[in-house]
């Protein structure tokens, strides 16, 4: 069978042809008149989308994690995204975020469709969360400001990306939650491991340094009434805590580190970690009117 070979010059003439399509292509995208109804960004490959690489890949997992939980356990289901990009350019983040939530078509298509997008520049350093119609009852403009600014701003400027934004969707979730059950619970302050710093800490605290003080005083005067035995030169030695005179405060010192928390971490009521891996894009709703609240930091 023969082969046929393109000249060399024809050669050419179709790689520039096609180099300059692409290019064309790509010239009229980026060129497109702007509208609020679509996204400037590409389609969401999950519920948290990081286009500036700031957030680790654990982080990102357990944000994964929570959100999916969210949307599952919750009726009407409640679909929040977060949006990372460096900059958006000459648009305000307010624009930009309206755009890319209505585009993505965040929340159900459902006539109750609560669904939220918290989007960060980080090179702006500006951020904004666009709430929809149906979720402003939970989350109206007021809390989502407070929350942004006890949760987010404080991390970011530490340069705590995913810890800024993982504080502020746990306070989003927990308002969600709270006003749902009428309960109205405000979120609980800065955490550590999950559980509030504040009164609980401070009194297992105190209860713990109750026990240790309790201990200390038994062991003062178990030695003043005692005395060396004629078989025993430590009353501590062979009986009680059966390991020698340094047992003792290895057992005080556990009990003050399991009630203080220091040797423990928790991973909250999500549970494990779990990826976007069955990622089957938002419901299909996008009914954002502009509320929500942004700012910078």
């Amino acid at each position: 069978m023969t082969k046929t070979y393109l000249p060399v010059k024809l050669k050419i003439l179709l790689a520039t042809v096609s180099i300059f399509l692409v290019g064309f292509t790509a010239s009229a995208q980026e060129n497109q008149p702007w509208s609020v109804n679509n996204s400037p960004l590409p389609a969401a490959t999950g519920f948290v989308n990081d286009y500036a690489g700031v957030i680790d890949p654990p982080v990102k997992e357990q944000l994964e994690a929570k959100l999916k939980n969210l949307k599952e356990t919750t009726n009407p289901s409640v679909e929040i995204a977060v949006a990372i990009v460096r900059t958006t350019g000459e648009r305000a983040i307010f624009d930009y975020s309206l755009a890319t939530a209505r585009g993505w078509k965040i929340g159900s298509k459902e006539d109750d469709n609560p669904s939220a997008l918290l989007m960060v520049a980080i090179d702006d350093r500006k951020y904004f969360t666009q709430v929809s119609k149906d979720l402003e009852d939970e989350l109206p403009d007021g809390v989502v400001g407070n929350l942004q600014r006890q949760y987010l701003v404080p991390e970011f400027r530490q340069g705590n990306y995913g810890k800024g934004i993982s504080d502020t969707i746990d306070a989003y979730i927990q308002t969600i939650e709270s006003k749902r059950s009428g309960t109205d619970a405000p979120p609980a302050a800065n955490t550590d491991s999950g559980r509030p710093i504040g009164t609980t800490r401070g009194f297992s605290g105190g209860f713990c340094c109750l026990i240790g003080v309790g201990l200390l005083l038994l062991i003062i005067f178990s030695n003043r009434g005692g005395g060396k035995s004629g078989r025993d030169n430590d009353r501590w030695g062979g009986g009680g805590f059966g390991g020698g005179g340094s047992a003792l405060p290895w057992v005080i010192g556990s009990i003050l580190a399991s009630g203080s928390g220091g040797g423990s971490s928790s991973s909250g009521s999500w549970g494990g970690s779990s990826g976007g891996s069955d990622w089957g894009g938002f419901g299909g709703g996008g009914d954002f009117g502009g509320g929500g609240a942004g700012g910078d930091w």
